[in-house]
């Protein structure tokens, strides 16, 4: 894999991490806490919709086209069924770019964007749900667990 591969592979996986952060330290009761958001309104179904998109983007860099044409249906799956979905997308993730020189050309929704754009793509739209849970872990009264509060520097 080259070098700029896997520095986005390395900001992957940290911004996963927070993801598995939640599901990983937060109760069922805070995970399922309605919140104030239309059809993905609690952290386990956003946690859900991330393995949605990220299987669609990681299926992009076999078939070169990103396709979100199928319709998501929001699931709510336990806790150890999603960090295992993610556990899988990750796996599958890492394997396809180990074969990848940088210039690998995906269709998005008839743009060509390369592999590094694709893969910001995956990366922004996680930490946009990541921004959105700490948001709605204020606003519902939410601890935020101390392993993401503390290194971003977060009040509680």
């Amino acid at each position: 894999m080259i070098e700029s591969l896997k520095a986005q592979l390395a900001d992957w996986k940290q911004t996963r991490s927070i993801i598995l952060g939640f599901l990983e330290e937060l109760s069922d009761a805070d995970l399922d806490k309605p919140l104030p958001r239309k059809v993905l309104n609690t952290i386990r179904l956003q946690a859900y919709e991330l393995t949605l998109f990220q299987r669609d983007i990681v299926d992009s860099l076999t078939t070169h086209t990103v396709d979100f044409g199928t319709e998501y249906i929001y699931e709510n799956w336990p806790t150890a069924q999603i960090i295992e979905r993610m556990a899988e997308l990750d796996a599958k993730l890492e394997r396809a770019l180990d074969g990848m020189d940088g210039t690998e050309v995906i269709d998005y929704y008839g743009e060509e964007h390369n592999i590094h754009q694709i893969i910001s793509c995956m990366i922004g739209h996680e930490n946009m749900h990541i921004g959105q849970i700490i948001a709605f872990c204020y606003a519902a009264g939410i601890n935020i667990p101390e392993s993401i509060s503390e290194p971003m520097a977060l009040e509680g």
